[in-house]
């Protein structure tokens, strides 16, 4: 049992100092940093203003569909697949009115 607490004890002491250690010189890193200051920064750099006047936008990614072509002109007359309709009948003679 006291071999644990050892461990534990020497664990915790050795944290500690290295905690103590480490955190002054991060922070005097850190303060260096605010020193002689520019507005530079590493890394990627950003892309190109757009041109002034153009109005076509691209996007990046997946591309857009086909155009959906249009379907064809309705004319008035509509045809259905099936059982076709009899036969028109002759009108019957209309009566005169008297």
């Amino acid at each position: 049992m006291k071999n644990q607490f050892l461990i534990l004890k020497i664990t915790l002491s050795v944290s500690l100092i290295v905690l103590s250690i480490a955190v002054p010189v991060n922070y005097q890193l850190a303060g260096r940093s605010g020193w002689n200051t520019n507005q530079l920064a590493d890394g990627v750099p950003l892309p190109p203003p757009p041109p002034k006047n153009s109005s076509v936008l691209t996007a990046d990614g997946v591309p857009l569909p086909p155009p959906i072509p249009p379907g064809p002109k309705f004319d008035g007359v509509l045809t259905a697949d099936g059982v076709p309709l009899p036969p028109p009948t002759p009108p019957s003679p209309k009566q005169a009115l008297s």
